[in-house]
């Protein structure tokens, strides 16, 4: 069996006085029973039975010709009885992919301050759950009082760390562990000691170790129950389908929360990149405030408790106006081929008709009856077959126009047209529809490459401006969403026959939907098995659906009733009659006038023709 073993080791220059002062002299290296450590490691590896062994050892322990790493190795040899297969790594890389789960690591240690530490820390990113003995080797001779405070200052730096199972050995062949819950606390086992005492699991008993997070209004992730409802005894008014996960996770665990974080600002918006700034900073080590992981952060995350695409939401586009189902029952081309139509039939009328009878806006009027099926009373009076057939023609041709016209007209009005919706980018365009969106989104959409045209369209809000709109559905705006929030608004839509709000094609994605947590915290792997166990058993649709009816009571919520009443014509639906009959009755008017005015229009014809065939002769001369 081959049993990996690498050394990391950390070499620094620096001035020589500062080498000297930093040695450790061979003497105090011997100190140490190098026998006992390598059968401690022996015990724990038959307990654990440990895959891959990780050494860290300080340069101030290999120096003046110490052949300390080396020591360790044959003693490891023996006790282990296994063929080691050693890789030298000589850089502060991660050592994540080099090893698998049951991996114990080992750092070798002059002080808290000590390089190596930083080393260990940086390499083992991501790995700080592993199994972790520390080897302390102090610089000189200590009292117990000074190696109790060494001892202190080294945990705190492990637990700021966050190196979950750790167990610390001194030269003087004492061991410490550390309690870290309910607050961390070092403990001496020397005396009472047993292997089981080692890495104890705490993952579901934090003996109410108390968790700092603020409690913002981040509708409908986070939100807090201002009241209670009537008959129903809740211990915790957080709520929401990320707040319930989060705080029932914390019950499982035998957590508190902490009040000061909430108490007085529990109804102030949430402020997303501020929370994972603090989390990254260290003054937070996790968040109940849930976030789509679509910023560029240097703040850890949790196990993903769902995925989300980040996309627009837009007003919906219940049916044409009213006004446009006379001219949108045929298509436009169709419109221009029936005027061509009246003009062509009443030429044509005119060239059939006898030179003598001959009347151009005698033949359009026909013509335009004739089109409208309205019956042609001159064909009472025409003595020739072929106007007899020609009238039939249009008699014929007139009832198939109108007839088709009439059926398009009645599927609108007893069946509600499909309508164009807004899906694209370019239909954003079109519309010239604003839409809202949070700044830190704004920022991300910079980086997507959109059109400027519909950047401009994008309008930058706060958190609190765009939950004023949104939650009420305004439908003067498009807003940004996520798909755990949209499903919740789309819920107040379920008893509609059109909803006012739909889901456009214009989307970024997926993300995960994670928690903000710190780098290898602590509550990282708990919660990960939390969230596991939730998604199994379906809590987080029991949550979702727990949070709306919370929200529906309080207000932030309601459901929009089905208002599909009989509502008869209004006079907005003729505005196509309206126009047409205004501009004929102008048109009447201003004839009748100049007609009263004695106008000559034989003289105002030839004069026109006149005029025509000038413009007609320089034409040609050109």
């Amino acid at each position: 069996m081959v049993l990996n073993v690498i050394i990391a080791l950390i070499l620094l220059s620096s001035a020589s006085g500062t080498q000297e002062s930093n040695k450790v002299t061979s003497s105090m290296i011997t100190k140490m029973d190098i026998t006992f450590a390598a059968e401690l490691v022996g015990s724990m590896h038959s307990l654990h039975q440990f895959q891959n062994f990780v050494f860290f050892i300080s340069q101030r322990l290999i120096c003046n010709g110490s052949h300390l790493a080396g020591d360790l190795l044959q003693e490891f040899g023996k006790e282990l009885s296994m063929v080691p297969a050693v890789m030298l790594i000589n850089n502060t890389k991660e050592m994540k992919g080099f090893l698998s789960t049951p991996t114990l690591s080992l750092v070798l240690t002059t002080n808290h301050d000590d390089p190596i530490m930083e080393v260990a820390a940086l390499s083992m990113h991501g790995m700080r759950l592993f199994k972790t003995l520390f080897i302390y080797y102090p610089q000189s001779s200590e009292t117990q009082e000074s190696l109790r405070s060494n001892v202190d200052l080294l945990y705190q730096w492990i637990w700021k760390h966050q190196f979950i199972n750790t167990v610390l050995i001194t030269v003087e062949q004492n061991i410490f562990i550390q309690q870290p819950y309910p607050k961390p606390q070092v403990i001496n086992i020397t005396e009472d000691w047993s292997m089981e005492s080692f890495f104890i699991n705490y993952r579901r008993n934090l003996h109410g170790y108390i968790i700092k997070t603020p409690i913002r209004k981040d509708f409908p992730r986070v939100f807090y129950m201002s009241k209670e409802q009537p008959g129903i005894k809740i211990k915790s008014r957080v709520s929401g389908a990320s707040g319930k996960l989060f705080m029932a996770f914390v019950k499982h665990i035998n957590a508190t929360i902490s009040q000061s974080g909430y108490i007085g600002h529990e109804n102030e918006p949430a402020n997303v990149p501020e929370l994972l700034d603090r989390v990254a900073s260290g003054q937070l080590e996790i968040s109940m405030h849930s976030y789509n992981d679509m910023l560029n952060t240097s703040s850890g995350k949790s196990y993903p408790i769902g995925i989300n695409d980040w996309c627009i939401m837009v007003p919906f586009r219940k049916h044409s106006p009213e006004h446009e189902y006379l001219q949108k029952s045929f298509q436009t081309y169709t419109w221009l081929l029936i005027c061509f139509s009246v003009v062509y039939i009443a030429m044509g009328i005119w060239i059939c008709s006898p030179e003598q009878k001959r009347d151009m806006g005698v033949c359009f009027l026909q013509a335009l009856s004739s089109t409208l099926l309205i019956m042609p009373l001159k064909i009472l009076q025409t003595a020739t077959m072929r106007m007899r057939c020609l009238y039939v023609l249009l008699f014929i041709s007139g009832f198939l126009v109108t007839n088709l016209y009439s059926s398009k007209m009645s599927s609108f009005l007893t069946a509600a047209p499909e309508v164009t919706q807004i899906d694209t980018v370019q239909d954003v365009i079109n519309e010239k529809l604003p839409i809202m969106v949070e700044t830190y989104e704004y920022n991300v959409l910079l980086l997507n490459n959109y059109p400027k045209e519909f950047m401009d369209l994008l309008i930058p809000v706060s958190k609190s401006k765009m939950d004023q709109h949104r939650d009420f559905f305004n439908t003067s705006y498009g807003y940004s969403t996520q798909s755990d929030r949209w499903n919740f608004a789309n819920f107040q839509q379920r008893f509609l026959k059109n909803p006012t709000f739909r889901l456009s094609k214009i989307c970024i994605g997926p993300f995960y939907h994670v928690f903000p947590l710190l780098g290898d915290s602590h509550l990282a792997k708990p919660l990960e098995t939390f969230i596991k166990d939730a998604l199994e058993m379906g809590l987080t649709r029991h949550w979702q659906r727990q949070a709306f009816l919370d929200a529906l009571f309080l207000g932030y919520v309601h459901m929009i009733p089905n208002q599909s009443s009989f509502e008869p014509l209004p006079l907005n639906f003729f505005r196509s009659l309206w126009i047409l009959l205004g501009f004929g009755t102008a048109m009447g008017c201003l004839t009748f006038v100049l007609e009263l005015r004695g106008i000559d229009w034989p003289k105002i014809q030839k004069g026109c023709g006149k005029c025509c065939q000038r413009l007609c002769d320089k034409i040609y001369e050109m």
